[in-house]
């Protein structure tokens, strides 16, 4: 069974790959660049001839840089980066058609897994891309515009294809931060750059490396990340969480449960892995009336049944992190007065989708209500007895149809119709399929960007969720534990 799993996620990986979804960011673009090399050659080429004929070059700036790392849909994005340049650069000589952005990263070899390839799949290569550059102005240091300073911020293009700094081994089943990943920044052939001295710059010499630990992430803001925890069974679990500001009033705690691929020691992972920053924002927060955000990361994945490291065959039984993440949650509360313990409200997608569904059977009368995406518990897992436990707590289910990576067919349909047997109370958000909603993204068909079918908790995190006129987001509000 586990081999049959394997070998159906690298089929599945491999068409996604070719897709261009997910964070594969589609096949290697090695024939797009060549044309890009050779304009480098060409503009070098010139560069040289200029000199040797005696014409003036200009100056250099030497400089760093630091990004600036946005949750997309899909995903991070690197959306800007800001460089520190030796000098004070006037703001009208700042132009966004006049740098060249390369980037440089670490991925996964997807060509590797073509049939023919003789290349080691699980050796990480490293592609090259040229960014799109789509403004361009000086600065403060955080990338806020400024008159003449000496920094400039460097806004570039991003889509679900383009920009991430994560990279995804399949292999692993997880997502970590790209190492490495380097921007190269410069000036096009005949661009400069005027110092306030009036003195004109033809060429930047800024570091190329990108330190994700000194980024800039906005929407990370007011968020902690560098929660820990370890529970009584020995399992160290990480956090990020959000507090409502002090008001002398009891709020909700909502709980967010990451999919497979976000598990680690490093919550930028599992809170920009998935746009769970949606729950961060003032609209989410509005509609709450103010909420904690608790947002736990696994070690490894929430279906792991076993010390082993088992997971991926896991047929229906308890996550060894059950207990420990229950004593997480129990520690952020009592460590929070203002949190109201009959407003606690737990929901996650895939892997997490499984834990949440694992944490209300284990603990059906300690939530609010559950909100369990494109869950991974195995229907046939799945007791009459355990069902009847959680049949008066309010449930809402998720998924897509045409979801292949967690079948609804075996998973969220059956279940859910063995719940509506028994009267429980539950509501459905179910889509056709996942696709861009905003209007920015097409496939090549013109149509709107498809993303993978399993990824629903899309349509969660931008509020697109209702049943019968009712808002998801608004239903969360007015849940409340009515079992003591």
């Amino acid at each position: 069974m586990k081999n049959k799993i394997v070998s159906i996620l690298i089929v599945m990986a491999f068409l996604l790959s070719m897709t261009g979804c997910a964070n594969s960011y589609g096949p290697s673009a090695r024939a797009k660049y060549a044309d890009l090399k050779i304009e480098e050659k060409k503009e070098s080429d010139e560069k040289d001839n200029n000199a040797l004929g005696g014409s003036d070059m200009g100056s250099i700036l030497t400089g760093t840089q630091k990004v600036v790392v946005e949750g997309q849909d899909w995903g991070p994005a690197v959306v800007k980066t800001i460089l520190e340049l030796s000098d004070t650069i006037k703001n009208d000589s700042v132009n966004a058609e006049d740098f060249n952005v390369i980037e440089l990263k670490e991925s996964f070899n997807w060509a590797a897994l073509t049939p023919n390839s003789k290349e080691d799949a699980s050796k990480h290569i490293e592609s090259e891309t040229s960014r799109g550059v789509v403004a361009a102005y000086t600065s403060d240091e955080n990338g806020e515009k400024k008159d003449s300073s000496n920094f400039v911020t460097i806004e570039l293009n991003y889509s679900p294809d383009e920009g991430s700094p994560f990279c995804y081994d399949l292999f692993k089943g997880n997502n970590t931060i790209c190492s490495p990943y380097n921007l190269k920044v410069n000036l096009k052939n005949g661009a400069t750059l005027s110092t306030e001295t009036g003195e004109e710059i033809s060429e930047l010499n800024v570091s190329e490396t990108i330190d994700f630990d000194n980024a800039v992430y906005p929407q990370l803001a007011k968020t902690d990340i560098s929660g820990v925890f370890e529970g009584p069974q020995g399992h160290k679990i990480c956090y990020a969480s959000y507090e409502v500001k002090e008001d002398n009033a009891k709020h909700p705690l909502v709980i967010w449960l990451h999919g497979a691929g976000e598990g680690g020691a490093d919550p930028k992972i599992n809170t920009l892995g998935n746009e769970v920053t949606a729950l961060f924002s003032d609209k989410f927060q509005t509609t709450m009336g103010g909420a904690y955000v608790l947002a736990p990361q696994c070690p490894s994945f929430w279906m792991q049944y076993d010390e082993n490291g088992n997971w991926m065959d896991n047929k229906g039984v308890d996550s060894i992190y059950l207990h420990d993440l229950k004593a997480l949650i129990d520690d952020y509360v009592s460590s929070h007065s203002n949190i109201d313990s009959d407003r606690i409200i737990i929901g996650g997608c895939s892997n997490g989708g499984y834990m949440t569904m694992d944490m209300i059977m284990n603990y059906p009368d300690f939530f609010a209500a559950a909100y369990p995406i494109c869950e991974a518990y195995t229907n046939s897992g799945i007791t009459d007895e355990q069902l009847e436990k959680i049949k008066s707590l309010p449930i809402w289910f998720i998924y897509a149809e045409n979801d292949t990576t967690v079948d609804p067919a075996n998973f969220e349909v059956p279940t859910i119709k063995r719940l509506r047997d028994i009267g429980a109370n539950i509501h459905t958000s179910i889509f056709k399929d996942v696709h861009d909603t905003s209007g920015k993204y097409n496939s090549s068909d013109g149509g709107a960007y498809q993303f993978m079918g399993h990824w629903s908790w899309i349509y969660f995190f931008n509020n697109e969720c209702e049943e019968n006129g009712v808002n998801m987001w608004q239903w969360m509000s007015e849940q409340k534990r009515s079992i003591k």
